[in-house]
């Protein structure tokens, strides 16, 4: 496994179970608080990472491949 795999699915690992976390306590928050309006951005933002590691391992893209030559 190289460097930007590892990278990824650690990426993709935390960011996954945060978001379970996060989708598990929303149910609970007051609709129209200000806790309830910064998990759905936090959850907005962790989807974005979410797509960007899941496509990051499915087309193979090696950012950290500088650190493999090391």
């Amino acid at each position: 496994m190289d460097t930007s795999e590892a990278v990824f699915r650690a990426l993709l690992s935390i960011t996954v179970t945060l978001a379970i976390v996060l989708l598990v306590f929303v149910p609970f928050q007051e609709p129209g608080s200000a806790g309830r309006v910064v998990s759905i951005l936090a959850l907005s933002i962790q989807a974005v990472m979410i797509v960007i590691a899941t496509a990051g391992l499915y087309f193979g893209w090696e950012p950290f491949a500088f650190f493999d030559e090391m």
